[in-house]
């Protein structure tokens, strides 16, 4: 092949290539870094600020408003597609089983947000609670924005493509993870995502079930400091 035709690569083009690959790898390291600190002084690590709220319908069909700044409230967070029921009652079972600690203690919701709001219509969520029993005052079915899920949450929820499907039902890319978000305490301004739990897999920020009864308490004593702290002043 001529010299003239052949494709020259730019040494330079390499080389910062290559720095900015070291400088993406030189972040991440300290970013597991902060996270593994914080979780060995027994504090939930700062995953992701939640920057607007989820503005969407519940299984009533009135307009909610969730995890916004300071809203008060602790939450462990689901996504699933209802017309699955199998899959929904599987990731409603695991949520109820990481509240079960804190009892009747309103402070903490359970929020299961639909990754089909065009499908999973009020009246869908409503059937479905009402079916399996998941009637509890702290349990909350919601529509949903794949968008802010994704955006905020990281939560796939595409479709899948045809030949990837196991079953009529499984339409959606999905992944049984739980997130803990804290609008509750005073150590920050806005909501944050402060635990990512995927049992089993307990490296980065993908942690244990075990975990979350130490994070819940940690949330709830933390506030509690808090208002003592305000009422001493």
């Amino acid at each position: 092949m001529p010299e003239s035709s052949r494709q020259r690569i730019n040494p330079w083009s390499v080389w910062a290539l290559i720095a900015i690959m070291l400088g993406g790898l030189l972040v991440y390291y300290n970013w597991l870094r902060t996270i593994e600190g914080q979780t060995v002084e027994g504090r939930p690590p700062f995953l992701r600020p939640i920057k607007a709220a989820l503005e969407t319908s519940d299984r009533t069909g009135e307009s909610v408003r969730l995890f916004s700044s300071r809203d008060g409230k602790i939450y462990l967070v689901g996504y699933a597609y209802f017309g699955d029921e199998v899959e929904a009652v599987a990731v409603c079972k695991r949520l109820q089983a990481m509240r079960s600690a804190v009892g009747d203690d309103k402070r903490v919701e359970l929020v299961l947000v639909s990754m089909a709001p065009d499908r999973d219509s009020p009246k869908v969520l409503e059937a479905f609670a009402s079916k399996h029993g998941f009637e509890g005052d702290y349990w909350r079915f919601v529509g949903g924005d794949r968008h802010y899920m994704n955006k905020f949450f990281r939560y796939p929820g595409h479709e899948k493509p045809d030949n990837y499907r196991e079953t009529e039902t499984d339409l959606y890319a999905r992944e049984l993870r739980i997130s803990l978000v804290d609008a509750f305490t005073g150590e920050r301004d806005q909501a944050f995502v402060r635990g990512v739990y995927w049992e089993g897999k307990p490296e980065g920020e993908l942690r244990n079930d075990s975990r979350i009864e130490k994070d819940i308490r940690y949330l709830l004593d933390a506030e509690g400091e808090v208002e003592e702290n305000a009422e001493n002043q």
